[in-house]
């Protein structure tokens, strides 16, 4: 018994906002020998702060919370918990999803809808360095440039204005960029999507979790 008390168990936060989500997690970590839930939050606000705090070994977070994507939230993340690995936790299975969170120098990627198993499994992949992707992400990336071509970082960067409704001429001057330029960036962003107006690619953008 008394060996067992002396283990030392691999700390988790939780960010998510679906309460039944979270008390069935907290319930597969806190029944395992290996890990322990230390804090919860709902938001990522509350996830920073609980970040800070606790400074935990894993990271199981969310991607669409009340205050913002998860996903964007990763550097913040780990600036203030460089040690921290990042698993993002999400019923989104669409390439530019995963995309995104590799991007973000995210640790690992699972579905909600995996097994206990799984999760157990990606806690403790992810801190041994090797990552940890289920294997419906591995299908889903098959050809992903076809699905969701690579974006630059001015590219996105419009595409979330253009999201936002924002006019041309008002992202040219929040982007202290010329009408023309930014007019061509809009041009580049339907050919890569293959459709023929903004409406078109702003529901794009929605579908595909883009911003």
């Amino acid at each position: 018994m008394e060996q067992q008390e002396n283990v030392t168990k691999i700390d988790v936060v939780i960010v998510d906002d679906h309460r039944m989500v979270v008390e069935g997690i907290a319930r597969t970590i806190d029944a395992s020998d290996t890990a322990q839930v230390v804090a919860v939050a709902s938001s990522i606000k509350r996830g920073l702060a609980c970040v800070r705090s606790k400074r935990p070994d894993v990271l199981l977070l969310d991607v669409a919370l009340p205050d913002g994507d998860g996903i964007e939230a990763i550097a913040s993340m780990l600036k203030v918990s460089p040690q921290t690995r990042v698993i993002v936790f999400t019923s989104y299975s669409e390439p530019a999803v995963i995309q995104r969170a590799m991007e973000a120098h995210a640790h690992g990627f699972l579905l909600k809808s995996a097994n206990s198993a799984d999760l157990l499994k990606a806690i403790g992949a992810v801190l041994t360095g090797t990552g940890f992707f289920c294997d419906r992400r591995l299908s889903s990336m098959v050809n992903r440039t076809e699905v969701h071509p690579v974006l630059t970082h001015r590219e996105r960067e419009v595409l979330r204005l253009i999201v936002e409704g924002k006019s041309i001429k008002e992202i040219a001057n929040e982007l202290c960029l010329g009408f023309e330029t930014v007019h061509s960036y809009t041009k580049y962003l339907r050919r890569k999507f293959k459709c023929h107006s903004s409406t078109a690619l702003v529901r794009i953008a929605m579908e595909r979790h883009l911003v």
